[in-house]
């Protein structure tokens, strides 16, 4: 009983306050004056500025002066009838709240139930869950409309972050058909066909990643797949060159170089008849690992552009790295403080549980 005390007693403080607030009082209201005051304040210090300037003689000024005090006059009366009015009808829409609160309480509540400290709860399988019930908010709403690229944008990474590689594909497939494909959008694609096969480069991947490539002659993550999969397949002398391009774009210190450079040197092994490193033969999840944190580390040195960092966030999602990924995501509201350019990188944020405005 005592709990339902305590809960009543909440509820008639609260329904009180709002009363005494929607009723045109101030509830322990201290610091500057209402912005309407504020205004007035504002045009009588103009006049008096006007004045001094000899912008206005003394007769003008005293004539705005009464205009000014007219106009005060006018917006208190109309003040004080809007409360009146709203004082007559706030009781009831209060009296409703306090009925509904205390109603649904004693229908759902269970104040007998222990409270779950934070500490004892498990995040991950709520984190999971909030994911998965995103998820399937999205696919219904592409259920009904098919054609939205943008919720096909959202939820292909995640399938990616959950292993669905079967649904990452045509997520990918989908964004492709609805929209103008970029080398990025190409190469997710190929990426995902990579994962669906177990991490073998096939001829659909390659495909991708070649039309990537072709699309942009400086695409990182395409030229490094195909370089790869030349030289698993053992072309080396394509693979010779396609190394040695990729190369020519780096600027020396990403961390995806030294592995780049191991790539070719088994190609270059290949030509000549030696033994083939087996583990330079392609990609693996430590390179791609290198790629993204080359990225991440160029974005921060040097700056780009709002679909490379919307690229490296998603990266971090796909990995698991949430907490790089809020990191990458604050790094680029920073840079990008316009958040008409951002509604791809903030509704990927914002699907994924990271935070506007987080400091790390």
């Amino acid at each position: 009983m005592t709990i339902w005390l305590l809960i009543t007693a909440v509820t008639v403080i609260a329904c009180a306050t709002l009363y005494y607030a929607a009723a045109g009082r101030r509830v322990n209201a201290t610091g500057n004056a209402d912005p309407l005051t504020a205004h007035f304040r504002l045009q009588l210090k103009e006049i008096e500025a006007d004045t001094l300037a000899g912008r206005l003689g003394a007769a003008e000024a005293s004539a705005a002066r009464s205009e000014l005090a007219r106009e005060v006059m006018r917006s208190k009366t109309e003040s004080a009838t809007a409360t009146g009015h709203l004082t007559i009808h706030a009781a009831v829409p209060l009296a409703a709240i306090a009925i509904i609160a205390l109603g649904g309480y004693w229908m759902l509540g269970r104040p007998d139930l222990p409270g779950a400290p934070l500490a004892g709860r498990d995040l991950v399988a709520e984190s999971a869950s909030s994911l998965d019930g995103a998820i399937e908010t999205i696919e219904a709403r592409l259920k009904a409309e098919p054609d939205d690229i943008r919720g096909w944008m959202v939820i292909a990474p995640a399938y990616m972050q959950l292993g669905r590689y079967d649904d990452a594909v045509d997520a990918y497939r989908r964004v492709n058909a609805l929209g103008t494909p970029t080398a990025d959008s190409e190469t997710n694609l190929g990426e995902a066909l990579v994962m669906q096969s177990g991490g073998n480069v096939t001829a659909d991947a390659l495909t991708a990643f070649r039309s990537a490539a072709a699309r942009d002659k400086t695409h990182i993550r395409s030229r490094y797949y195909l370089a790869g999969a030349e030289t698993a397949n053992g072309d080396y002398a394509d693979a010779v060159s396609q190394w040695n391009e990729l190369l020519a774009l780096a600027k020396g210190d990403e961390p995806w170089v030294v592995t780049a450079r191991d790539g070719l040197a088994a190609a270059q092994a290949g030509l000549e008849g030696k033994p083939l490193a087996a583990s330079s033969a392609q990609p693996d999840q430590a390179q791609i690992d290198g790629m993204v944190s080359g990225l991440e580390q160029r974005l921060r040195n040097v700056g780009g552009t709002i679909e490379e960092w919307t690229r490296l966030v998603r990266s971090r999602l796909v990995q698991g790295r949430i907490d790089d990924a809020q990191a990458a995501y604050d790094a680029a509201r920073a840079a990008y403080p316009d958040a008409s350019v951002r509604t791809e990188l903030d509704v990927l944020a914002a699907d994924n549980g990271l935070i506007a405005g987080h400091a790390p």
